[in-house]
């Protein structure tokens, strides 16, 4: 019987957030095995055939060359742990996933900055906020053709979640935009030169219940067999 891949899935220390029971059961539908990592876990030995880098708080913004925000309560403990494993990833072409704050550390570490707040770097790109917001408000992006986003899910529009605050401004070195907002807001990013290094500014776990959805976990699992 062939063994299961095993997808490292980054959390924070101090929350069991319905984010994380949700992608490690994406990963389980799309045929693999989830291995939570944690900033206080033994997260560099960890044996894994990908890696998802999830949600959460802000990435550091001293990591791009930016002042920190005052009374912001930053976790330098995790960026260390998706630093490292963003920069294995990319090095050692390890299939990687990037979701919500994982895509814009893939962007930092690839030398690219963030807008620290989506609603003063754009027009029109004021969401609306609260728990009915996160659970079901959507808003259309556009996905370049040829892209690994388009290849995925052979769409050119999608309808998506918006739970973010912050998005990628200047793109990292090797990354390419996979898709935007009608108002230039970069939703999915990737990298040239590397099979599935994947980062999508939307949250795709909270969505499974459309097979679109669950693709993007499938060509995760699919690339780890690659």
């Amino acid at each position: 019987m062939n063994k299961k891949p095993i997808i490292g899935i980054t959390k924070p220390d101090n929350k069991a957030l319905l984010e994380f029971l949700a992608i490690a059961a994406a990963v389980k539908m799309a045929g693999g095995t989830p291995q939570i990592l944690t900033a206080s876990s033994d997260y560099r030995a960890a044996k894994i055939d990908g890696i998802i880098l999830g949600g959460g708080s802000d990435v550091f913004p001293g990591l791009y060359q930016q002042s920190p925000k005052e009374e912001y309560q930053y976790d330098r403990e995790r960026d260390e742990m998706g630093v490292f494993w963003c920069e294995r990833a990319r090095d050692e072409q390890i299939p990687a996933l990037g979701i919500c704050r994982g895509a814009q550390l893939m962007n930092v570490v690839c030398g690219g900055r963030l807008h620290m707040s989506v609603a003063e770097a754009y027009e029109d790109a004021h969401y609306p906020d609260g728990f009915l917001h996160n659970a079901l408000y959507r808003k259309t992006i556009n996905i370049k053709e040829s892209t690994l986003l388009n290849k995925i899910t052979e769409r050119i529009e999608l309808e998506v979640n918006s739970i973010h605050k912050q998005a990628i401004s200047d793109l990292g070195d090797g990354l390419e935009i996979n898709a935007q907002e009608n108002n230039g807001v970069i939703q999915a990013i990737a990298h040239t030169s590397h099979p599935f290094f994947l980062g999508v500014q939307f949250h795709p776990e909270f969505l499974i219940y459309q097979e679109v959805f669950r693709d993007i976990f499938k060509a995760l699992i699919t690339a780890t067999k690659a």
